[in-house]
Parts: structure tokens; sequence; C-alpha cells
């Protein structure tokens, strides 16, 4: 009985031994498959905020750079749209974000606070370029200085406001990289001796006078006022040329042949319609064609932006011819803009005043300037930039030929 007994009690001991040791196997078991589950557990979803878009380029890459643009705008505009399509392109190449920011003309202070606005909002451009009217300079400068914002500046200004602002880039405000603008005198001069010759042609033996009226733009640009002295240069250059009147509008078609009609009405002998923009002078032309002359002088116009409209009128024979420089200046200042940004300082290793050169697309030349002007999409523009193929490299200047 008590050896019974005493086996009875050695398997009850190994049975509570067993059952321990299961329990003990058990949870190192389960700590075991726990660490290696948690070790190669799925990572915390995180959510990924939307990216910003930027017209007309790709959103934004953290080794991209931004650059923001500010220009004007009218209704019917055939200058600037040509601009922004040279502008996309440089950013293509050279794998920029262009912002482009267009304001209307008829609200010069909107267009700066809306300005100020963008370049202390984030995500902030690296770089800007202002093409700006009287008073608009230096608020958005400020703006542009304050937040460390390197930018090129599109003029011309009045020479009070150049004064103000220190007259040259890097001497008051330290991010102001260039100036650049068009020789706009020398535009309205060319244009006004395109016309009065072309006048005294078709006009010959019909008067002793040719008279001469202009159609320009908004003076609160001190490119009007120079694109009108080149036009007065001209006229005082000819004994017998005479100008009966200047208006002034706000760029838009509509007034050229608005002001145009006026004009044919007031002063029936009148030959030439200078227009400080072909915007004007196709609205003028139209003008014209609407009021033909029976008895009176051949009335002929041209315009001053050398843009795709005005050539193809200049063609059709509606325009006596368009004078400008072309739109490569501002694709040089977007790589000159890029090199900056890179380190290459604009001041030292090149002009801090960039001018461009006038072209006169006339009946003779207009074809081969506009096949010339729709080559430069074949233009890679890289090839231009100093940081990419060295300080040596050709401006795009230096291809414009003898035009």
């Amino acid at each position: 009985m008590s050896c019974l007994l005493a086996l009875q009690r050695l398997a009850f001991r190994r049975t509570v031994f067993a059952v321990a040791c299961l329990l003990i196997f058990g949870f190192i078991f389960n700590a075991a498959l726990g660490y290696v589950l948690a070790s190669h557990a799925d990572p915390p979803r995180v959510e990924t905020p939307p990216v910003a878009v930027i017209v007309g380029n790709n959103a934004p890459e953290s080794s991209r750079l931004r650059i923001a643009v500010f220009t004007p705008t009218t209704a019917d505009n055939t200058y600037w749209p040509e601009i922004h399509a040279v502008l996309h392109a440089v950013a293509a190449d050279l794998e920029i974000d262009l912002e482009i920011h267009e304001f209307s003309v008829l609200d010069r202070f909107a267009t700066v606070s809306a300005g100020v606005r963008r370049l202390t909002t984030e995500p902030l451009p690296d770089a800007a370029i202002f093409s700006v009217e009287f008073g608009q300079a230096s608020r958005l400068m400020r703006a542009a200085e304050k937040m460390g914002i390197p930018f090129f500046l599109n003029g011309p200004l009045f020479p009070e406001e150049l004064a103000e602002i220190g007259k040259i880039p890097g001497r008051d405000y330290t991010y102001w990289a260039g100036y650049f603008h068009e020789d706009e005198e020398r535009k309205g001069y060319l244009l006004a001796q395109e016309l009065i010759a072309a006048a005294r042609e078709a006009n010959a033996g019909k008067a002793d006078t040719i008279q001469v009226a202009g159609i320009n733009g908004s003076r609160s640009w001190y490119g009007s006022i120079q694109r009108e002295a080149g036009l007065r240069r001209a006229v005082d250059e000819h004994p017998d040329v005479r100008l009966v009147q200047m208006v002034y509008t706000q760029w838009s078609p509509e007034e050229g042949r608005r002001m145009a009609s006026q004009i044919l009405r007031r002063y029936p002998e009148i030959s030439v319609l200078w227009a400080a923009s072909d915007q004007l002078a196709i609205g003028a032309a139209e003008a014209i064609d609407n009021d033909p002359a029976d008895d009176g002088p051949v009335v002929l116009t041209g315009g001053l932006d050398l843009s795709h409209a005005g050539i193809d009128a200049v063609l059709k024979g509606e325009l006596v011819a368009t004078v400008a420089g072309t739109s490569l200046l501002w694709a040089q200042v977007m790589i000159d803009l890029h090199d900056h940004l890179h380190g290459l300082d604009p001041v030292s290793d090149s002009s801090s005043v960039l001018l461009s050169a006038p072209i006169v697309a006339d009946r003779f030349t207009a074809e081969d300037i506009r096949a010339w002007i729709c080559s430069f999409d074949s233009i890679d523009f890289r090839r231009y930039s100093r940081f990419h193929h060295g300080k040596d490299v050709f401006r795009l200047s230096e291809i414009t030929g003898d035009r």
C-alpha cells in the first residue's frame, strides 16, 4: 500500500513538472515569435501632403529651381504670350519650375500688392523677374531683398526712379542681380523712318507735307516716353514732315481702332499713323481699311513688337513694318539668373545692364525674320549656360546675326 502511494506521488510530481515545462516553453516561444513579427512589421502609414502645381512646368522637386516672373498683360495681347513661350522653353531645358504671374495694366497698385504677397509666401521662389511701370519697382525690390530672393528688373525705368533704387544692380540692393531692356527710343525712331519713307513713295506728288499722328501706350511706362522721343527725332530730321497729334492708350487693339478712326476724321490729309505696339497698329490698320481714302493720301501704319501677329500683318500688306528686339533677350536673362543661382555673378561675369538692339521687319525682310524667329524652338538653351558649359560660352545675342 505504501509502495502504491509512493508511485502515485511520483507520477503526480512528473505531471506537474511536465505541465510547468510546457508553460515555460510556450511563454518563451510566444515572446520569440512576437519579436520576429515586430521586427518585420510594416511601418506606420504617413499621409503625404499634396504637391503644389506650378503653372507651365512640372511639380517642384527638391533639386529644381523655382523662378517667378511678373509681367503686365492686356486684352488680345500680341507680345507677352510669345515672351512667356520662350521662358517656358528655357525653363524646360534648364529644369526650372517656372511661375508666370500676369497682372492687368489697368491697376498698377494691385499688381504690386499681389507681387509682394507672392514674394513673401511659402514656398518662396529662388529668384524673380519683374517687368514694371512707374512706382512699382521699389516695393517689389524691397520685398525680394527682405526675403533674400535674387531678381532681374526689366525696364526701362524713369531716370528719377532708377536713381532712387541705386541706378545699377548690386549697389543699394544686394539681391538685385541684373537690369535689362530694349532700346525703345531707337525702336520708335526706326519705325518712324520706315513709315515716312513709305508715305513719301506712296503719295509722291500729292502733298507738300507728310502729316504724322502717333498712337502711343501708357505714359506710366518710361518705354512709351522713349518710343515717342524716337518718333519726334525722326520727324525733326525731315523738314516736310509734321507731327499733328499724339494720343495715349492702354495698349488694346480696340483703342487702336477707335483712336485711328478719330484721327482720320479730324485730319483728312494725314498719311502716317505711327503706333507704339503691334496690337495698336493692327487696330489702326482696321480703321484705315474701314475708311479708305478717295482723293486723299494713302494712309500707312506700323508697330513696335516684332510679334508673330505683327510680322504676318506686314506680309499681308496691312503694316509697313514692325520693329523690336527678339525674345532671346528674355531667354538670356533666364539663363543668367539660373547661372547666378549656381554661383556665377552676372554683375561681374557679364554686363549688369542687358540692352537689346531693334530689328526691322518690313516687306523685304519679314519672311526671313519670321523663319528665323520660328527656329528659336530648336535652340538647346542649356548650351548657353555658363554653369553647364563654362564661362566662355556664346551669348544668345551672338546668334542673332546681322538683321
